[in-house]
């Protein structure tokens, strides 16, 4: 595999920037090109995600079903329900499949690895100042493809059985007891801890020349020792694809969707995936300094 790997001397090239968000600042329209290559890649994907939304989301929260939603909005009080009819809570489904959807893909739980591999290089390569878009694109793809690719379907199944494990205590026949309180907060903490992982696993498969088996024990390694950072991402990540979203189209109404496309569109993908590359250059940075 010929992949450029990471030195003291490329490191100083992105000291040189003085923190992440001036080196953000610096490379926003970069990352803004990466965050259109991340979008349409994960379109492909998407239908897979929508697909693990509707089959597993409903287990967790019941409202991911039309006639639960109905029965929620109905209950709620805050709408006449003559004006709660099935064509208007079917649009509100879709539109809530569709973001969660996003979701999943914006954590990189069901996500294109290869695309994730391909610009967590260019985005290396951005940090160094020695980017070419269309080369770097191509070769992180060329090199990198097979691994991430293995990547992208071990994320899908960990994934799919967490939130099948949450669902089953959150609604199944052990629910309500502190068995199932405790089992459930525990598989909802290895998730996070997963979503903290992925962070760290496609920057480090367009790096370092690793095993498939050590870049998720180097994922893991770096997840705990930078948890905190990983965790304050995490809650960026649940904004930005989460929360953010569901307001402006649910709150603001169209103007909102328009502008929730828009975040998608030119800076949500691309703003994670340049903290992801960031933190885990960081990671090695301390270990070369380290072994220095």
């Amino acid at each position: 595999m010929n992949q450029q790997q990471l030195n003291s001397d490329d490191w100083k090239k992105v000291e040189r920037k003085r923190g992440f968000f001036r080196s953000y600042g610096r490379d926003i329209g970069k990352v803004s090109a990466g965050n259109f290559v991340l979008l349409v890649g994960n379109m492909i994907i998407f239908v897979l995600a929508l697909c693990v939304v509707m089959l597993l989301f409903p287990m967790i929260i019941p409202q991911f079903m039309p006639d639960k939603l109905k029965d929620y909005i109905i209950g709620t009080g805050l709408v006449d329900e003559s004006l709660v009819t099935d064509e208007a809570v079917n649009n509100m489904y879709y539109l809530m499949t569709m973001i969660a959807s996003f979701m999943l893909c914006g954590f990189n739980l069901v996500a294109n690895g290869p695309v994730c591999s391909a610009v967590s290089y260019y985005y290396k390569n951005v940090l160094i100042g020695e980017n070419s878009f269309k080369d770097d694109i191509k070769k992180g793809l060329k090199d990198n493809w097979k691994k991430s690719l293995g990547a992208m379907f071990l994320s899908l199944i960990v994934t799919c059985v967490l939130l099948f494990n949450i669902g089953y205590y959150q609604n199944g026949p052990m629910s309500g007891g502190a068995m199932g309180m405790a089992a459930k907060s525990f598989f909802f903490c290895i998730l996070t801890y997963w979503s903290c992982m992925q962070l760290f696993v496609y920057p480090l498969i367009a790096c370092v020349d690793l095993s498939f088996k050590d870049v998720y024990r180097n994922a893991a390694i770096m997840a705990v020792k930078n948890f905190p950072i990983a965790l304050l991402v995490f809650a960026v990540q649940a904004i930005l694809f989460g929360f953010l979203p569901f307001m402006l189209v649910f709150v603001v109404g169209s103007l909102g969707y328009g502008i929730a496309m828009l975040l998608y569109l030119l800076f949500s993908f691309g703003f994670i995936g340049y903290i992801s590359m960031y933190l885990t250059w960081r990671a090695i940075q301390k270990i070369i300094h380290a072994d220095d």
